[in-house]
């Protein structure tokens, strides 16, 4: 009996024994701390006068007993195919191998061919990496990513928004665990009217199952669709399981790494009970796994149609440092939805959310002040303020003349 031919997969391997017209597709594997390796197996033919689908089911493929026992039964219904003994061991010794070799090691190396990472809409979403933006309940987190989605699949059209597509048409599958086909169109439709763009298109799947239960049917839609970057709404469905618990966050993510695709993922938010810092809510490797993270504020007054909305860069990409805030102005028209610019720093009650540092740039454009009157001003202690300023007049944005402190005159002209 011939080896058979192994292609991978997303979760797996397809096993080809061509002699014997069988195929076994072997997905979703686990590789358990008890040496156990499980995971499914479907088994089908392509030999005239059987049905295609032979077997089914969930396989221990360290386990004697089990091939043992399978190969029986196989033997029972359809002995003539193959020596099902043999197709088993060999399935078997093969997928160990490749799960418990792992990826192989690779050696990286300098030179002028290495290209930085690339963004997909600058500055938030960064090829292959997942970005997470998270916030209170009501601030258009999933209007925000309809927005971004159709920047980059419309790059000559970005709203006059401070954000930079690349240069060419950007795919989006969007993956909706809250929400409904019907809503996510109507308010695409509302954003067409509002902004006057042509016809509007996104990939759009519901989803009821978890990201790591999902995996390989989601992988066949990205790969379908052409989709070059997801948009998962929202973490916590897409998570499954207690979000506090390190493992809901480890499964969610390594399910994500399979897919090897650049995410946008939308999450709720919770205060760290000894900082007050609001954070992704769950556990924290949520926040140590995503790769960059923003936090989304919004400004509404009561009985308003419009909002301004505010993108705090929280978590920086490893090789970047933080960014400033993005800012945009939302009008909730009855069938529209207008977009326009707006400027974080500008608005009084998006101050707070900004750096330290930021926060006494916008307070100087006021006029000059002493540590004091800053520190007051800012609700800070004048040791932050202090720390502040030395790092803002070692940048050379602040000058300090007697007791007062200033911007110098190249920061008076920017603001």
């Amino acid at each position: 009996m011939n080896l058979p031919q192994i292609t991978d997969t997303i979760t797996g391997y397809i096993f080809s024994w061509e002699k014997e017209k069988i195929t076994i597709e072997v997905s979703r594997l686990h590789n358990h701390s008890d040496g156990r390796v499980t995971g499914e197996i479907a088994i089908s033919t392509s030999m005239p006068g059987y049905s295609p689908h032979l077997h089914q089911a969930q396989f221990n493929f360290a386990a004697t007993r089990s091939r043992t026992d399978l190969a029986r039964a196989l033997d029972e219904r359809y002995g003539k195919l193959a020596d099902w003994h043999t197709v088993l061991e060999q399935l078997c010794v093969y997928t160990l191998d490749r799960v418990r070799k792992g990826e192989p090691v690779i050696e990286l190396k300098t030179g002028e061919d290495v290209c930085p990472p690339q963004y997909l809409l600058e500055p938030v979403i960064i090829k292959n990496y997942p970005t997470i933006i998270f916030g209170d309940p009501g601030t258009a987190k999933s209007t925000v990513a309809l927005i971004f989605s159709q920047i980059m699949a419309h790059p000559w059209d970005s709203y006059d928004l401070e954000l930079i597509p690349p240069g060419r048409e950007i795919s989006c599958l969007y993956l909706d665990y809250e929400t409904d086909a019907d809503t996510m169109s109507w308010i695409l439709t509302k954003l067409q009217r509002g902004m006057n763009a042509p016809r509007l298109r996104l990939k759009y799947r519901h989803c009821a199952l978890p990201l790591a239960q999902d995996v390989d049917q989601i992988h066949r839609h990205i790969h379908d669709s052409n989709a070059e970057v997801i948009i998962i709404d929202s973490l916590g469905l897409a998570c499954g399981g207690d979000l506090k618990e390190p493992a809901s966050a480890l499964s969610f993510f390594s399910a994500l790494r399979q897919l090897k695709t650049t995410s946008l993922i939308l999450a709720h938010t919770s205060k760290h009970p000894e900082t007050k810092r609001k954070t992704v809510f769950g556990s924290i490797f949520f926040e140590a796994q995503a790769r960059s993270i923003w936090e989304i504020w919004k400004r509404q007054d009561m009985g308003e149609d419009e909002m301004d909305i505010a993108l705090f860069h929280r978590k920086p990409p490893p090789f970047q440092k933080l960014c400033q805030p993005v800012g945009m102005h939302i009008e909730f028209g009855t069938d529209t939805i207008r977009v326009s610019p707006a400027r974080p720093r500008t608005i009084s009650e998006f101050l707070v959310g900004l750096s330290t540092q930021m926060q006494i740039e916008e307070l100087l454009k006021h006029g000059a002040m002493s540590l004091r009157e800053i520190a007051e001003n800012l609700q800070i202690s004048r040791n932050a303020a202090d720390s502040a300023l030395r790092r803002l007049k070692a940048k050379g944005k602040v000058v300090k003349i007697g007791d007062k402190w200033g911007l110098t005159f190249e920061r008076e002209l920017e603001g």
